[in-house]
């Protein structure tokens, strides 16, 4: 029998946490599901662990692969699937028994292309719980979900696909992938299609995701030497998006307002993070500040807009302005956390 649900697990250095991660999987109320379980070229021994639960389980599947990221390890995850949903369970993570057991059985109540659940942010000081970010409860129609959309960043729905379960078909007939060339913040450009194609969406606000918030994951890097790379080609994605089903102009605020929001200082924070002399800090910013989509961004927000705090209309001042030596001083003092 085909399973109900397939859960894709990337592992890269995650030896630590996968059998937590993988244990939470087998303990799932849900007992007709397949676990994929991909080694995305793993120098530990997460590989080994994987194949391990491979023998003891039928349901657990194992692919090894040469290294190419998180989004290279889901889309080997997401070719192999068989599910009838997918589900996405990062491999430093766990999740609640009654996870996929209660959001298929939301998805087959309502013939749900995409269900949304709430998560809990795991850490040695306890869990602190996020809701969803769409209206919980609420049946989206075609209609609705567009609407959601032009304010996709504000009210950051498209972040993470691991609180989501995706009808497989839905995937499938859209010919949905993750861009492999980006490296980070890799789930809005693969969320922004899939919802767009989504003809049926709601959220439960239920936390069943156990988001483990490890300082050695890829996120929590203090310098991310690929970042700069990957948000242009984020953002050109994106563009993409809005431009392909005519929808930038009605969406061009909420993009420009998320850049500098989150984006520009996220540029900025992490060229300071760089160990190396200010001269060489004070360049790269330059660098920043003359990728169009931060010159696009920064020309067409005003220092007026509600929706950015005291700090980020700082920031935005000194881009306007275009002082370097102010922007590092800023961002030694004042690093902000991750968004």
């Amino acid at each position: 029998m085909k399973p109900f649900v397939s859960i894709i697990v990337p592992m890269y250095n995650v030896e630590a946490y996968i059998e937590e991660c993988v244990n939470s999987l087998l303990k799932q109320t849900l007992r007709n599901i397949e676990i994929i379980l991909v080694d995305d070229g793993s120098p530990d021994r997460s590989g080994d662990i994987a194949r391990r639960y491979c023998d003891q389980d039928a349901r657990v599947k194992v692919i090894h692969k040469k290294n190419g990221g998180l989004s290279s390890a889901r889309n080997a995850g997401l070719h192999a699937a068989t599910g009838e949903y997918v589900g996405f369970v990062d491999g430093d993570d766990f999740v609640s028994p009654a996870m996929f057991e209660n959001m298929y059985a939301a998805a087959k109540e309502d013939d749900l292309d995409i269900v949304m659940c709430g998560y809990h942010r795991h850490s040695d000081k306890g869990n602190e719980y996020v809701p969803p970010t769409l209206p919980a409860g609420r049946l989206l129609l075609g209609w609705d979900i567009k609407h959601e959309l032009r304010r996709a960043h504000e009210t950051r729905f498209i972040w993470y696909v691991w609180r989501n379960l995706y009808r497989r078909d839905l995937l499938k007939h859209n010919e949905l992938y993750f861009y492999e060339d980006i490296r980070f913040a890799e789930d809005s450009p693969f969320n922004l299609y899939a919802f767009y194609a989504a003809k049926r969406v709601k959220a439960v606000d239920e936390g069943y995701y156990m988001y483990r918030c490890n300082p050695e994951s890829l996120t929590e890097l203090p310098f991310k030497p690929y970042m700069d790379d990957s948000l242009i080609r984020q953002y050109r994605a994106k563009k993409r998006f809005y431009e392909t089903f005519q929808m930038f102009e009605e969406c061009a605020e909420d993009l420009q307002t998320y850049m500098c929001k989150h984006q520009i200082p996220m540029l900025l924070a992490n060229a300071c993070a760089e160990r190396k002399p200010s001269k060489q800090v004070r360049r790269h910013i330059k660098d920043i500040l003359s990728y169009r989509m931060v010159q696009s961004s920064v020309e067409k927000t005003s220092l007026r807009n509600k929706k950015l705090l005291l700090g980020q209309r700082i920031v935005l001042l000194l881009c306007k302005l275009h002082v370097p030596i102010l922007l590092e001083l800023f961002f030694k003092r004042n690093l902000p956390s991750k968004g």
